[in-house]
């Protein structure tokens, strides 16, 4: 039914693909045009535009609009905790024009502390749309913080590129590429990912496929729950799966952590996921996390399907898989094929069906 249910949304989003009808008055190349665009437009080029900094780059668009990125559209700096683009309507096409950059300069805020402390840094990306949007093409410079936040339903996202290369000996820290939380119906593949942090980390929602992500530097293919002791209280996570993805090179190739809170994450599964150079661990689940050795949260993991994980980890404590549950908080997981080398000692104080620790 899940799968069934992507087809019919992706069928949705190929009516969203009409050829652009684009004219000079819905151009934008300055920010004192935004307003008027948006209000007057629903084809839309934002061409080499200069967003000053400490405002939001707002998109709150019409049904069924496209809005085009041409050129370099860069972010001036400003020490501040908003988001610098934010996107919202129903049914858009959001889309960049070959060639197109959109720069957050994260290379002026970096100091290796990233939302622990030093300078205030702003998110990059905000998608908060429904009804079918599309974001393809996007090519993300630089994050200085967290790169795509998603809170959107039915959506398709793909072509993206989030480069924070830069940031891996210039102190860029916690530059989560996809974000994804409060969100059903999601669709995100055919993208790379070169960041500090998750590669995607989901948060909460349901119904959701990422696939064909490549992933390098980062800190895997995430979830991360019970954040809080009220957001997540009885919330269900449920119906996700990541597939035909690599992870290079970074701290963990799949992790799922929780901490406090009386939610549950089910039916997850991960499929076909290649691992190279993985630093501390191939496949790492704990529910400790934030509070290491407290297994007594009552966070569940329930029906998690792990398949054709297969390569390596590297360094002397470097576990192909590690896994810390909370009592009686783990069940009804089945792995099969996990082929992950590596000369430390896998760990499992819970044995999934299938797999010998």
């Amino acid at each position: 039914m899940f799968h069934l249910r992507l087809k019919i949304f992706i069928v949705i989003f190929s009516s969203v693909f009409v050829t652009s009808q684009q004219t000079n008055n819905c151009t934008i190349t300055e920010f004192s045009q935004v307003e008027r665009v948006l209000r007057e437009c629903t084809d839309i080029v934002i061409s080499n535009l200069t967003v000053p900094g400490g405002v939001q780059l707002k998109l709150d668009l019409q049904k069924g609009s496209i809005v085009t990125f041409n050129g370099n559209i860069v972010f001036e700096v400003a020490y501040w905790d908003g988001h610098l683009i934010q996107v919202s309507g129903e049914g858009v096409l959001v889309q960049g024009a070959p060639g197109s950059v959109l720069n957050a300069q994260g290379e002026k805020y970096w100091d290796g502390m990233g939302g622990d402390g030093g300078v205030r840094k702003p998110k990059f990306f905000e998608i908060s749309t429904t009804g079918g949007s599309v974001f393809r093409n996007i090519y993300l410079l630089n994050c200085a913080h967290f790169c795509v936040g998603v809170s959107a339903t039915d959506v398709h996202i793909y072509g993206f590129t989030i480069d924070v290369v830069a940031g891996n000996l210039n102190g860029g820290l916690n530059t989560d590429g996809f974000g994804v939380s409060n969100s059903h119906n999601v669709l995100i593949e055919n993208s790379v990912v070169m960041n500090q942090d998750d590669c995607v980390v989901v948060n909460f929602g349901s119904n959701m496929v990422f696939r064909n992500l490549q992933c390098y530097g980062s800190h895997g293919l995430s979830f991360s729950l019970g954040s809080s002791h009220t957001d997540d209280d009885n919330a269900v996570t449920q119906n996700i799966t990541f597939e035909d993805c690599i992870v290079a090179n970074g701290l963990y190739g799949i992790h799922l952590k929780t901490k406090r809170g009386t939610g549950l994450l089910r039916d997850v599964i991960y499929k076909n996921i290649r691992l190279s150079g993985i630093t501390e661990d191939g496949i790492y689940i704990n529910q400790d996390y934030g509070d290491i050795g407290n297994t007594a949260r009552p966070y569940q993991i329930s029906n998690l399907k792990i398949s054709n994980v297969y390569g390596s980890v590297n360094g002397q404590l470097a576990r192909p898989v590690h896994v810390v549950c909370n009592k009686d908080a783990c069940s009804d997981w089945t792995w099969s094929n996990i082929n992950i080398l590596g000369t430390g000692k896998s760990y499992c104080n819970y044995l999934p069906s299938g797999f010998v620790c």
